[in-house]
């Protein structure tokens, strides 16, 4: 069955539908048929729009069914999904300990696992990004480029993960004396 047949057989049904479909490329570790991106982008606006812990739960497990393949980048961008949902319903109904949606500790892990340079790495970084990035479109030399890609590419995806930690902060989930409290006020100096 193309793509487009099994999205007509289930776009009219329930999650329980869904998550029943998912269920089986998860168990085999092979994601045939239907995309996991599609599932996800279908289910996640149900999902906020009808406040549905049961259609959010089908496009996490979408989004971390994507996560398994594809390149660094596509991994990087389905568990992003993933955990901008999460934030959202965190801060929506709470956090709720080992809830496949609404633990804050499954985004909390995954925010730190970016964090494999110090604050003060990271500073330096953002403080010399512009100044690097101009300096190498002047010289137009391949090797400064490449760094600057580099490091924009680290510092952007390390913003993301604390832009859904600041959701977290926001909605009261995170205490006051978080590891993220240094990271948070960085954030806006990041590119």
């Amino acid at each position: 069955m193309d793509q487009q047949t099994v999205f007509n057989s289930l776009k009219m049904q329930g999650p329980e539908a869904w998550l029943a479909y998912l269920h089986s490329f998860e168990e085999s570790g092979r994601a045939n048929g239907l995309s996991s991106q599609v599932i996800f982008h279908h289910a996640a606006p149900l999902a906020k729009h009808q406040r549905s812990l049961e259609w959010a739960e089908v496009a996490i497990r979408a989004a971390e069914l994507a996560s398994h393949g594809g390149s660094d980048t596509e991994r990087e961008e389905s568990l992003l999904n993933a955990m901008t949902l999460r934030s959202w319903f965190i801060s929506q109904m709470g956090s709720r300990p080992a809830h496949l949606v609404l633990d804050k500790e499954i985004v909390i892990q995954w925010a730190m696992a970016a964090l494999t340079l110090s604050i003060r790495e990271v500073n330096d970084k953002a403080m010399s990004f512009w100044e690097n990035l101009k300096r190498a479109k002047e010289s137009s030399n391949s090797d400064e480029m490449h760094q600057v890609a580099k490091d924009a590419h680290q510092l952007r995806w390390i913003k993301h993960r604390l832009n859904i930690i600041k959701v977290l902060a926001d909605c009261g989930e995170l205490p006051r004396d978080s590891v993220f409290g240094d990271w948070l006020q960085l954030r806006e100096s990041l590119p």
